[in-house]
């Protein structure tokens, strides 16, 4: 399983640094509840999940390696 709690808190350590990040870019972006809720229940929407994604790739000039958050069960 993708371990998006570790990828979260990885990328922007709690949900006021994701709406920052966001904010920064001028990017769509959850509300503070949703965000929350996402750390809480280590799970983005999958509709969410494309523009995490895309600003952090604007952000680090490269794409975003997410095999690090693979599960054990996904390196077998």
């Amino acid at each position: 399983m993708f371990q998006t709690r570790r990828f979260l808190v990885d990328h922007f350590g709690n949900p006021p640094g994701l709406l920052s990040f966001l904010r920064a870019y001028q990017a769509p972006m959850p509300n503070q509840a949703a965000a929350d809720k996402w750390f809480q229940r280590a799970s983005v929407p999958s509709e969410w999940l494309p523009v995490v994604l895309s600003y952090l790739e604007i952000d680090n000039g490269s794409p975003v390696s997410l095999i690090p958050y693979l599960g054990e069960a996904a390196h077998a």
